[in-house]
């Protein structure tokens, strides 16, 4: 029995000990790209922040321009990205479906940012594909659900935001979304309130693909 004990007791111990041993989660932190903050790319603070957390994660990014192909994971959940300026905080890239050259698929790999967690937030941020009028080029790819986008400048051409998932919902406040053809397109809901739509072409803005099971498919509020 005493043995029984003393065993019980060391397990104890050195359950403690590997708890204790554990890092810190943070929950804020700073990209900079002069190496003033946590991290000098964005990806790389999304890379460290804790898989499913228990609270937000908030993830503070200084002005500069970011050039970077971001993925927001869906183990990423509950994580913002907040830029320091909408107009001065950019993150772009310039993929686009003939430079992917991965068939007929192409154009869902060309994201500058791709979002696959629930319960994402970004605001104060410039989401850019910058390949130019050079076909589907997507600067935004949504699949996660209940994300939020506020003061956000989408910027591209053709397919610039690209919102899926047939039981995905997500609002857009105060944004900027510009593109040729049909850039904003995909089968989730998304509420898009006192937002700006900038044609840059004669062509069609949206390209909804939302299914007969639900009632809404992109709701406009007080466009811009």
């Amino acid at each position: 029995m005493k043995l029984k004990i003393n065993t019980i007791f060391l397990s104890l111990i050195l359950a403690f000990s590997f708890i204790n041993a554990q890092p810190d989660i943070q929950y804020k932190m700073v990209v900079d790209q002069d190496g003033s903050g946590d991290f000098t790319t964005i990806q790389s603070a999304i890379d460290a922040a804790k898989a499913f957390p228990d609270k937000r994660i908030t993830i503070f990014i200084k002005n500069g321009i970011y050039k970077e192909k971001v993925r927001v994971s869906s183990w990423n959940n509950l994580l913002s990205l907040i830029g320091e300026d909408e107009e001065k905080t950019i993150i772009t890239w310039d993929d686009y479906f003939d430079k992917i050259g991965r068939g007929r698929n192409s154009t869902f790999y060309t994201y500058t940012l791709l979002v696959e967690a629930n319960d994402f937030t970004a605001e104060n941020l410039t989401i850019e594909n910058s390949a130019g009028e050079v076909g589907q080029a997507v600067a935004l790819h949504v699949e996660g659900d209940r994300c939020v986008f506020k003061n956000c400048r989408l910027l591209g051409n053709q397919d610039t935001v690209f919102l899926d998932g047939e039981k995905s919902n997500h609002f857009f406040e105060g944004c900027t979304i510009e593109g040729t053809t049909d850039f904003i397109f995909g089968q989730a809901t998304a509420v898009f309130y006192q937002c700006k739509i900038i044609s840059k072409s004669n062509s069609f803005i949206t390209a909804a693909s939302t299914t007969h099971r639900k009632p809404f498919g992109f709701v406009l509020l007080i466009v811009i």
